[in-house]
């Protein structure tokens, strides 16, 4: 990780992706400064964030970058923004990953999904750091029983880590008892291709970091 000074994180969300309504071609962004180093910090970040679907992937992507810094840290960040029955599968993958001195690890994964970050330049993403979410193309909204909510199904873009582009995600905000959504925040549904392991690094262009 980078040298980082103590300032707050900032998020801004640009474009929309509509809660109710599946509307084709949809695209929108989260931009942030840097990652949060503390659950403190990733709540305040949830409040300003986590009310819209592309917030909570960006989210996502805070809290397994976390995860990768600080177990315990980012193991509470993620039953913060995960479905209770997605958490021990996302953090024993999320393990795999980080393993020191392991050919399958990929400390650079959410990198990936930062914009301008492709494998050839060792995962350097443009600044300020942004997320991009859009529709995903062809599947609308779904309503869940379960969750006596809607799911929407989104993709996150990936640049250069996957040859497909677009990774599949899906979320749904609930006021099923128990779970962190509380009716207020989107969690997550399903991210699996997330830690989904993205292209080795160039060899010429080492992974420096995130800030």
């Amino acid at each position: 990780m980078s040298n980082v000074s103590q300032e707050k994180v900032e998020a801004t969300i640009n474009g929309k992706i509509d809660h109710a309504v599946w509307t084709a071609g949809q695209t929108a962004t989260v931009s942030f400064n840097h990652f949060p180093v503390s659950v403190a910090e990733f709540m305040q970040v949830r409040e300003q964030i986590g009310n819209e679907p592309h917030g909570c992937i960006a989210l996502q992507v805070m809290a397994y970058e976390m995860y990768r810094r600080d177990k315990t840290t980012g193991k509470e960040c993620i039953a913060l923004n995960n479905l209770k029955v997605n958490i021990n599968q996302t953090i024993n993958r999320l393990t795999e990953l980080n393993r020191p001195n392991d050919s399958y690890a990929r400390p650079y994964q959410m990198a990936a999904y930062l914009k301008g970050a492709t494998w050839q330049n060792g995962y350097k993403p443009d600044k300020p750091y942004t997320v991009t979410v859009r529709t995903r193309p062809g599947v609308k909204h779904e309503n869940s029983n379960t969750f006596q909510a809607l799911i929407l199904y989104l993709d996150i873009n990936v640049e250069g880590g996957k040859d497909k582009g677009w990774s599949p995600v899906s979320v749904v905000k609930t006021l099923k008892p128990g779970e962190a959504s509380e009716g207020k925040f989107f969690i997550i549904n399903d991210s699996c291709d997330m830690y989904s392991q993205v292209r080795e690094v160039s060899f010429a262009k080492p992974f420096e970091g995130l800030d």
